[in-house]
């Protein structure tokens, strides 16, 4: 096995990429696969790199809630970059790291190789067929050099003249906030859109609206109108614009994902609204075994790990670039 740590001395990172990845410059898509085990692992990774000015070009996946991962890669609306897979016991024994995995490490989608760079994250043992990669070994390196070789390879990519990067005295990086059209000092800058499942959800859009009376809490909106036809009718039109209105208003869109989200015509409207308006997305699940709509995969949105006050006030900040300290 070759450890990248070795293979950055020859791929070395300019401060000119560096600048550039923070303001959102020719950014690589960045995806990685993790067991629902690992979510806070992820969750850290992710949040990171955020930091990094990333967000936009990240996309985390829980592959423990049947995801089919080529599937994924191949209709992504971004062309995947790289895919940072997270090797764990708990990962070790599922079928996307068995097959899926090593079907991507083969294949090209569109004429494109998606580059594979597996983060070890535990004492387990690599597969077999991922001996011979560049790995991140998160485990025997520890967090700190294990995440500056990881992302001096990531922004490696967006550098035409690769200098030499002092790699003395490393921390992660301070917070970062994303460009904002609005004043975030503002009262209730954070203003969010809630979209639900209107028959089967109701009880979870209610917990959200208590919530929100708390004065450190978001403020939300809903369509509170009664939703008696169907989203693709004509007969629709009336309450699409009063939705659509509601959803050009906030600057937020938090889309609550249940059982039977997934097959809900309105919620897939409101989300591609949503999407056409440039709204920040966030999700948050029931369950974790609850599938989030298709046309979430590849918008970005950050999602809440547990449906309670703090994971979803976690998720909505990392969405408007807020990063907590790790």
């Amino acid at each position: 096995m070759r450890l990248i740590g070795a293979l950055c001395q020859e791929a070395e990172m300019s401060m000119e990429a560096a600048n550039r990845a923070r303001t959102g410059g020719n950014q690589p898509h960045l995806v990685i696969p993790y067991n629902y085990a690992d979510h806070e692992f992820a969750r850290k990774l992710a949040g990171a790199l955020r930091r990094e000015g990333i967000s936009p070009w990240i996309d985390d996946i829980d592959m423990s809630a049947g995801a089919i991962l080529v599937n994924r890669i191949s209709y992504a609306v971004r062309p995947v970059d790289f895919l940072v897979p997270l090797i764990s016991t708990a990962s070790l024994a599922s079928r996307w790291v068995q097959q899926e995995l090593r079907t991507l490490t083969t294949r090209e989608f569109s004429g494109r190789r998606v580059r594979v760079l597996p983060a070890r994250i535990d004492s387990t043992a690599l597969p077999d067929y991922l001996a011979s990669q560049p790995y991140v070994d998160f485990h025997g390196r520890g967090w700190k050099q294990a995440y500056e070789d990881l992302k001096a390879v990531v922004q490696q990519r967006t550098s035409p003249r690769p200098e030499v990067r002092q790699a003395a005295g490393f921390e992660l990086p301070r917070p970062l906030r994303r460009a904002q059209p609005v004043d975030e000092k503002a009262s209730h800058a954070k203003a969010l859109f809630v979209s639900y499942d209107y028959e089967n959800d109701g009880d979870y859009k209610d917990i959200l609206m208590t919530w929100s009376k708390s004065p450190d809490f978001p403020r939300l909106t809903v369509n509170d109108q009664p939703v008696t036809t169907p989203a693709e009718s004509e007969e629709a039109t009336p309450l699409k614009r009063l939705i659509q209105g509601k959803i050009k208003a906030a600057t937020g869109f938090l889309c609550v994902v249940g059982m039977n989200t997934s097959a809900n015509g309105w919620v897939e409207w409101e989300i591609r609204t949503a999407i056409d308006l440039d709204k920040r997305m966030i999700v948050a699940r029931i369950d974790r075994d609850c599938v989030a709509p298709e046309v979430l995969s590849d918008v970005g949105a950050t999602c809440a790990l547990s449906f309670t006050v703090e994971g979803i006030k976690r998720a909505i900040d990392e969405a408007y670039g807020v990063v907590a300290e790790e």
